[in-house]
């Protein structure tokens, strides 16, 4: 009997658990959570770099394929360039350039004064400006003509491996150049196709000058600077070189970030507003250089105008490249988004499954034999109250429409941030009086009143 009765444990004493004391399962599973925590750790960090460096070479990858498609391509340079000569603010300029450069010298007045009796030399100078202005307006019609949009294409064609060797900064393209690395077109022959016209109105008093424009440079158009030209070279110069390796590496660190993390959706997500965020910062870049561009222009006793004018024709296919990046780079996160298990994704995606039902039976009503009264009003109750239910994201949507012009828009006057501001406010005004309107089609009293 003695021999049933168990011994005593000391006090503070544990007992030994079989579990405890052989377990290879627990061990292994010990041994295992801390190094799979460590390669998650370490996939995590790899990947936000790769996410990192991707948002910051996929806009600039942007920058590049616009560089190498459109500057350094002889045929899109050229296409590109097109505009130039049917701007009016160009055609402005090299119509009063080009009269200017006629009455430099004292030529037509001499040849009015010689023309006219002693007693006739007060009206010397009234029947110059007469002239002047005559000139003008029939070098406006020059410059207008198609004859002159061929000669301007046929000028940037010719010069353009000039152009692509002064932006690279080759230093035997800048020793060549007369320009001495800016970027000129030389329109004199069009000055003397000027004179020439003016010959066969009658018009004869600048022959003279034929001579002076054969041995001088005449009338020449300076598209960019060489003080404008030094500031962008170097990242031109680079961009050439390495050709389609920026984009390819900026792609290929993309997709290696999500391959690589261990929540895809959630890098895809982050990639995505990078990208969008870095673009964003890129268009306030170009922004910020349109106007040192137009100034420097301006130190350079250049037109700003016709400044302003070619960074925003050469740029434009740039600028709308980076603004549908941006787009698109939203677009993607917001899908990225509400396929997650956030609050709100789900309540867009339960919201837009019930406008899909609701549409449906919609449709089965329309086409169906539904006609009556009360089905009728049925309907216009279940529409107001879609309206009330999604009132919000109507005011959004709304407002991300005004976002996207002002996106798109490019260079926005006053007046154009004044009308977009207007037709917002107007947008949301007749939503709230919508939002009444199904407040009272609604309601319980409305529901409930005899058909």
């Amino acid at each position: 009997m003695n021999d049933m009765v168990p011994e005593e444990v000391p006090a503070g004493a544990t007992e030994p658990t079989p579990a405890s004391a052989s377990s290879p399962s627990a061990t292994s599973a010990g041994g295992d959570t801390p190094k799979r925590h460590r390669l998650r750790r370490t996939r995590g960090v790899i990947a936000w770099v790769l996410l990192v460096l991707a948002s910051l070479l996929i806009p600039i990858a942007v920058i590049a394929g616009w560089a190498i498609t459109t500057v350094t391509n002889t045929d899109q340079y050229v296409a590109t360039m097109a505009p130039l000569a049917r701007n009016d603010v160009i055609v402005q300029h090299l119509a009063t350039k080009a009269t200017d450069a006629l009455f430099s010298t004292h030529t037509a007045q001499n040849k009015i004064e010689s023309a006219l009796p002693e007693k006739a030399k007060p009206i010397v100078q009234p029947i110059t400006n007469q002239v002047k202005s005559y000139v003008h307006d029939f070098a406006l019609k020059v410059f207008q003509s198609p004859h002159f949009g061929s000669l301007w294409d046929r000028l940037n064609r010719r010069t353009h491996s000039t152009v692509v060797d002064i932006l690279t900064g080759k230093p035997n393209a800048l020793e060549k150049a007369q320009s001495g690395g800016a970027v000129v077109l030389n329109l004199s022959p069009k000055l003397n196709d000027l004179i020439d016209k003016l010959n066969s109105h009658g018009v004869t008093i600048f022959n003279p000058l034929k001579a002076i424009l054969a041995k001088e440079q005449g009338l020449s158009l300076t598209l960019v600077s060489r003080d404008q030209v030094s500031k962008f070279s170097g990242l031109f110069n680079l961009i050439v070189k390495l050709r389609w390796w920026i984009p390819f590496i900026a792609l290929a660190l993309g997709i290696l970030s999500i391959v690589i993390a261990v929540q895809r959706r959630k890098t895809l997500l982050r990639l995505t507003i990078g990208i969008a965020l870095f673009t964003l910062v890129l268009l306030g870049v170009l922004a910020y250089g349109r106007g040192v561009f137009i100034q420097q222009a301006t130190s350079h006793n250049l037109n700003g105008d016709v400044s302003a004018a070619v960074w925003d024709t050469m740029l434009r296919f740039l600028k709308t490249s980076l603004r549908w990046t941006v787009l698109a780079s939203v677009l993607v996160a917001f899908f990225a988004w509400v396929f997650g298990p956030a609050r709100y994704a789900v309540t867009i995606r339960s919201g837009c499954a019930k406008g899909g039902r609701w549409v449906a039976a919609q449709w089965r009503a329309l086409t169906g034999a539904a006609g009556a009264a009360a089905e009728e009003s049925d309907r216009v109750r279940r529409s107001g109250g879609w309206i009330l239910e999604h009132l919000n994201l109507l005011r959004v949507a709304g407002v991300a429409v005004a976002a996207l012009v002002l996106l798109f828009a490019g260079n926005l006057t006053g007046w154009g941030l004044l009308i977009i501001v207007i037709v917002l406010a107007v947008y949301l005004g007749l939503l709230q009086l919508v939002a009444i309107w199904a407040r009272r089609v609604s309601s319980p009293a409305a529901g409930s009143r005899p058909a």
